[in-house]
C-alpha cells in the first residue's frame, strides 16, 4: 500500500462483547469495517470479506447480501467483493452462513462516497434539444471500472443556475444553449469525509429544420399557378444551411436547388403523394442532424356525373355514375350521399369511369321528386385519400307506388277498379281531373277498349267503375288502365281479378184455376240440388183483409222438383191469397238471394161494383202539355180502371192515349188482388175548351223607366168577360203577378183566361224601356257674384250635354222645372234632370249643384267701410252696416272696440250691423274701433276707426 493509500483508507476494528462463550464458533465473529477513498486503491476490487471475519470461522460457507445493489459486486462463494462496483456510499452488509455448525457472521462495511473526477476541460457537450440529460455520463475516471457513487447530490452552480436540475437530470432543452456548471456531492460516511467533483457542461445548439407546411391538391386544380413552387416558402423556423432532398421526382437538380414545379410532377405522374425532405446538420457531433418532409399530396376526385331512373316501389334502388377515370382510381370506395338532406353511405366498386351503387329505401320518401346529391367519397382499397370536393351535379328521381286493384266480383256485377297514388307531371299527388281509358282482357283474351272518360283525383287516388254488362262470362279478367297527363313511372298499372258465375236460383210457381171463383192451386217448385245447405218451403193460403192464414204446409229438402195441391173449394165467397216461399241456407259463392216467395190472389165468387163518371167533360187543353190522356178522365171506381174503345172491346186501352175531341170512352173496373173485371161499363163523351189568345197592336210598346212601369201597363185587346194571365215563358213556366215590373226588351206572354181556362196560344209581347242616365256637369258648383243678379240661365253653364235636354229644379225628386229667368236663390241647392227629347223620358235622379253668389271683386262693386253712424231711432243710418259685405265676403267676422280695448260687438253674416249698444246698455258718443277679417282669399284683416253720434 502506497502513502497516498495509507493517508485515505483507514481501517478501524470494532471488537464485539459476547455475552457468552461457544464451544464453536465455526462461522466466525461479526465485525464492522470503514472504508474511505475506496477508488484510490485498486486492490478493493478483490476485496476479502472472509478474511475480516472475527473468531475461527471455517471455510466451506456461501456469502449473501440483502441489498440488491450489492448483488453483482458479490461472490456468494469466495466472499470476495468488488468495492468499485458498489455505486453507493454508507452502509453495506455481507452474510457468512456455515451450515456445518448452522451459524451466520456479518461484515459490515461503512463505505465512504466517490463522486467521480471532474470535467471540466471541456469535453461535457450536449445537444439544446435534450430535455433529460444524464450528468452521470460526464464523471466517471479513465480508469476501467472506476465508476461515481450514484446516491450523492447533484447541484447547479449559482453563477449558472436554471431550475432545470432534477436528480441527476438537466433539461437543455428548456436552459438553452449555454456553458452550465455542476457540482456532485457525495456526504460524510462516519469518519469519511465528503467530497465534490465538478461538471462543466456545454449546451451546444441543435440543428432546426423548420416546420413544414404541407400542400394538398385536387387533381383538377389549376396547377399553373405552381410551376416555381419554393420549398423554403412551405417552411417556417429553419435553420437556413439545410439542403433539399428527393428521390422520386427529379424536380431537384442539385443540393443548391429547392424549387419545383408542380405542373409536372402532375404531368408526369398523375395523382400521387410527393415527398420533399428538408436536412439541416449540427455545428457540434453532439446533437444529430435533423430532417423535416414536405409533403405535396394531389389528390384524386371525383369529377362525374350521377342519374337515378323513376322506379316503382320494391324495385332495387340504384344509381349510376360515369366518372372521369383520369381523375380518380379503380377500386373500391364508400359512397356518401344525401336524400332530400338525409345522409347515407353505400359501398360501391370504381372501374374505368363506370361505376353504381344501392341508395337505401328507408330514406327515400315515396311518391315526390327526391335530389340525390353525392356529399363524399373514401378510397377503401387502395387506403388513400380522395378530395372532398365533388364535381358531381345532383339528379332527381322518384319511387314511385302507383296501382291498380279490383276485388274479384260476381257475373254481370259492376267492378271497381281502385287506383292508388298517381302523381300529376310535377311528381306531386294527382288532384284534380285526368284523361282515363282502360284495356280489359276476358277469359277467352278477346279485348275491350273503353272510350277516354274524366277521372277525378284526390290526394292521388281515384276510382272508376267497369259496369256488369262486361262480364258475362265467368273466369280471370285483367285490367289496365291508363291515366294521361300524369307523371311516367315503370310502375305496372294492372290487375288480375276473378269473376264467378251466379249459382241458379229456385223456381216457384202457382196455378190458380180460375182467379174469379177458384177450386184449385198448384204449387209448382223447381230447386236446384244444394252441396252445403237445404231449401225450407212453406205454402199457404190467407184470407185478404183479416190476413188470417187459412192453410200452411212446410217441407224440406236440397233440391229437385216437387207438385203439391192446394184445395179450395170449401173456401166461403171472399179474396184470398195464395203464397209459396223458400229459404235457403247455403254458402255458394255469388249468392245473393237466399229468400224467395210467389204470391197469386183469387175469389171465390167476387166480381167489383161498375165505375161511376160524369157522362160528359170537358178539358182545358193549355193544361195539359201534349193533350189530356185517359189517365185525366175523372172515374170513381173500386180496383183498376180499364178502357175501351167500344162497349164489347176485349181490347183495353193504353192509360197514355190521348183523347180526342167528341170521342166516347168506355170504362170498367178490377178488382187488384184477384184481377176479376166487372161485368157493366158506362161511357163518357169528351170535348175540349181553348179560348182564343189576345191581341194588341203593337207588341213593341215603349215605356220610360223613372216611371217604374209593370205588366198591368201593357194595353190589350182581349174577349169580353175574360183576363189576362201573364208568363214567363211561351209555353209552360211560371205565372206572373201584373204588378211584375217590366224589363227592357225581355219577352213576356199573355193568354186569355175565360172561366179559369187559359188560352193556349200566348201573344208575345216585348217592350222597350228607355233609361235615360243622370246628366253629366262639368262641375257640382257654380260660382258667381250674387251683385250680379244672376238666374237659372247662369247653370246652364255647367251643363254638358249633346244629346238630352237638361231641366233644373230646385228640388231632388217631384217639384215644377225652373224658368231661365228666374233668380239664383242663396242657400239653395239647384238639381239638373237629363230629359230624352224625343221619348221624354228623364233620368231616375237628379245631380245636385252648390251655388257660391260670393264671387265679387269688391273694387266693381264701390266696396266701402263707413266711418260713421247716429243710431238715434230716426230712421236714418241707425247702425253700422258695411254695404254688401255679406255678399262678396260672407264668411267675414266684425269686432268693435271701445278706446279701452274692451269688445262692445262681435258680428258676422249672421249679425252684420251694430246698433251702437253695449250689452243692455248703449255706447256713448265718440270714437270707437273695428277689425274685420274677411276670411277669403289673400285679403288681409283690416281694422278702422268710426265715430258715433246720436
Amino acid at each position: 500500500m502506497n502513502k497516498l493509500q495509507q493517508r485515505f483508507l483507514t481501517v478501524v476494528f470494532f471488537l464485539l462483547g459476547f455475552s457468552n462463550i461457544v464451544t464453536s464458533q465455526c462461522a466466525g465473529n461479526d465485525v464492522t469495517i470503514e472504508i474511505c477513498a475506496k477508488d484510490t486503491d485498486p486492490t478493493n476490487r478483490d476485496y476479502d470479506l472472509f478474511s475480516q471475519l472475527g473468531g475461527s470461522p471455517t471455510l466451506g460457507g456461501t456469502w449473501s447480501t440483502t441489498n440488491p445493489e450489492n448483488f453483482y459486486a458479490l461472490n456468494q462463494s469466495t466472499g470476495i467483493v468488488d468495492l468499485w462496483r458498489i455505486n453507493n456510499y454508507g452502509t453495506h452488509s455481507f452474510v457468512y452462513t456455515n451450515t456445518s455448525c448452522n451459524e451466520t457472521a456479518t461484515v459490515t462495511i461503512n463505505l465512504g462516497g466517490y463522486p467521480g473526477e471532474d470535467n471540466i476541460d471541456g469535453s461535457a457537450n450536449a445537444c439544446g434539444d435534450d430535455s433529460s440529460v444524464n450528468l452521470h455520463g460526464f464523471l466517471g475516471s479513465n480508469v476501467d471500472g472506476k465508476v461515481q457513487d450514484f446516491n450523492g447530490l447533484w447541484e447547479e452552480d449559482p453563477s449558472t443556475f436554471t431550475g432545470f436540475l432534477e436528480d441527476n437530470l438537466f433539461n437543455a432543452q428548456a436552459a438553452g444553449t449555454g456553458i452550465y456548471t455542476f457540482t456532485y456531492t457525495v456526504p460524510d460516511v462516519n469518519s469519511c469525509s465528503s467530497r465534490t467533483a465538478t461538471v462543466v457542461l456545454e449546451v451546444h445548439p441543435p440543428p432546426n429544420p423548420g416546420v413544414a407546411t404541407n400542400l394538398t391538391f385536387c387533381a383538377d386544380d389549376d396547377f399553373s399557378l405552381y410551376t416555381n413552387l419554393d420549398l423554403n416558402e412551405q417552411l417556417s423556423g429553419e435553420d437556413p444551411n439545410g439542403t433539399w432532398s428527393e428521390s422520386t421526382t427529379n424536380q431537384l437538380s442539385d443540393l443548391n436547388d429547392s424549387v419545383i414545379n408542380i405542373q409536372e410532377l402532375y404531368d408526369n405522374f398523375g395523382y400521387n403523394t410527393f415527398s420533399f425532405t428538408y436536412t439541416v446538420f449540427p455545428t457540434h457531433p453532439v446533437c444529430e442532424r435533423r430532417e423535416v418532409t414536405v409533403t405535396i399530396d394531389i389528390l384524386p376526385i371525383l369529377d362525374g356525373e350521377i342519374t337515378a331512373d323513376n322506379i316503382c316501389v320494391g324495385q332495387e334502388y340504384v344509381a349510376d355514375l360515369i366518372y372521369d377515370e383520369t381523375l380518380l382510381h379503380n377500386g373500391s370506395f364508400l359512397i356518401s350521399y344525401s336524400i332530400n338532406g338525409s345522409a347515407g353511405v353505400a359501398s360501391t366498386v370504381l372501374t374505368d369511369g363506370i361505376a353504381d351503387f344501392i341508395i337505401d329505401p328507408q330514406l327515400v320518401p315515396l311518391n315526390e321528386l327526391v335530389t340525390l346529391e353525392i356529399t363524399g367519397i373514401t378510397s377503401v382499397t387502395p387506403i388513400r385519400d380522395v378530395c372532398s370536393r365533388i364535381i358531381v351535379t345532383p339528379t332527381t328521381f322518384l319511387v314511385a307506388s302507383s296501382k291498380a286493384e279490383v276485388t274479384s266480383i260476381c257475373v254481370e256485377t259492376d267492378a271497381t277498379v281502385q287506383i292508388t297514388e298517381i302523381l300529376d307531371t310535377n311528381g306531386n299527388l294527382a288532384n284534380g281531373t285526368f284523361p282515363a281509358q282502360y284495356i280489359l282482357t276476358k277469359p277467352d283474351t278477346s279485348t275491350d277498349t273503353s272510350n277516354s272518360f274524366e277521372l277525378e283525383f284526390t290526394n292521388g287516388n281515384a276510382s272508376f267503375t267497369i259496369p256488369g254488362s262486361n262480364f258475362s262470362e265467368d273466369g280471370e279478367y285483367q285490367v289496365v288502365p291508363s291515366i294521361s297527363n300524369t307523371f311516367s313511372t315503370n310502375c305496372p298499372l294492372a290487375d288480375i281479378f276473378t269473376v264467378t258465375p251466379l249459382p241458379d236460383d229456385i223456381k216457384l210457381d202457382l196455378l190458380v184455376d180460375n182467379n174469379c171463383d177458384a177450386i184449385q192451386i198448384d204449387v209448382l217448385i223447381d230447386a236446384p240440388i244444394l252441396p252445403n245447405g237445404t231449401y225450407t218451403i212453406t205454402y199457404d193460403v190467407t184470407e185478404l183483409g183479416s190476413n188470417t192464414v187459412l192453410t200452411t204446409n212446410t217441407i224440406n229438402f236440397t233440391g229437385g222438383t216437387a207438385a203439391y195441391q192446394i184445395d179450395v173449394d170449401a173456401l166461403p165467397m171472399g179474396n184470398y191469397t195464395a203464397s209459396v216461399r223458400s229459404i235457403q241456407n247455403d254458402t255458394t259463392p255469388c249468392r245473393i238471394d237466399f229468400e224467395f216467395e210467389e204470391n197469386e190472389n183469387f175469389s171465390r165468387g167476387g166480381v167489383p161494383e161498375a165505375p161511376q163518371a160524369a157522362i160528359n167533360q170537358t178539358f182545358c187543353l193549355s193544361d195539359f202539355i201534349g193533350g189530356p190522356t185517359l189517365m185525366d178522365i175523372e172515374v170513381t171506381a173500386e180496383g183498376d180502371i180499364l178502357f175501351y174503345d167500344t162497349l164489347t172491346d176485349e181490347n183495353i186501352l193504353p192509360i197514355s192515349t190521348e183523347l180526342v175531341e167528341g170521342e166516347d170512352y168506355f170504362i170498367s173496373n178490377s178488382d187488384p188482388l184477384t184481377n176479376c173485371e166487372g161485368t157493366a161499363r158506362i161511357q163518357v163523351t169528351v170535348s175540349f175548351s181553348n179560348p182564343d189568345a189576345p191581341t194588341t197592336i203593337n207588341i213593341n210598346p215603349l215605356f220610360c223607366s223613372e216611371t217604374s212601369p209593370a205588366l198591368s201597363d201593357i194595353e190589350l185587346d182581349n174577349t169580353a168577360g175574360s183576363s189576362i194571365t201573364w208568363y214567363d215563358s211561351s209555353s209552360g213556366g211560371s205565372i206572373l203577378d201584373t204588378s211584375t215590373l217590366l224589363a227592357d226588351g225581355q219577352s213576356y206572354f199573355a193568354a186569355t183566361n175565360t172561366s179559369g181556362c187559359n188560352s193556349s196560344e200566348r201573344l208575345e209581347i216585348t217592350p222597350t224601356i228607355i233609361t235615360v242616365a243622370p246628366t253629366s256637369l262639368l262641375t257640382d258648383i257654380l260660382i258667381v257674384c250674387g251683385l250680379d243678379n244672376p238666374t237659372v240661365n247662369e247653370l246652364r253653364s255647367l251643363e254638358n250635354e249633346s244629346e238630352n235636354e237638361v231641366i233644373w229644379f230646385t228640388t231632388e225628386t217631384g217639384g215644377n222645372p225652373l224658368m231661365g229667368n228666374m233668380p239664383l236663390l242663396k242657400d239653395t241647392i239647384y238639381y239638373a234632370q237629363n230629359v230624352n227629347p224625343i221619348t221624354r223620358c228623364s233620368s231616375a235622379t237628379r245631380v245636385p249643384v252648390i251655388i257660391d253668389l260670393s264671387e265679387c271683386d269688391p273694387k266693381n262693386y264701390d266696396f266701402f267701410i263707413p266711418d260713421g253712424f247716429s243710431p238715434n231711432d230716426d230712421g236714418k243710418n241707425d247702425t253700422f252696416f258695411i254695404p254688401n259685405i255679406e255678399m262678396i265676403f260672407p264668411n267675414f267676422t266684425l269686432e268693435i272696440i271701445n278706446r279701452y280695448g274692451t269688445t262692445l260687438f262681435k258680428g258676422d253674416i249672421a249679425k252684420p250691423a251694430w246698433n251702437g249698444g253695449n250689452g243692455s246698455s248703449t255706447a256713448p258718443n265718440g270714437v270707437y274701433f273695428y277689425i274685420i277679417n274677411y276670411n277669403k282669399g289673400n285679403s288681409e284683416p283690416i281694422q278702422g276707426r268710426l265715430y258715433l253720434n246720436r
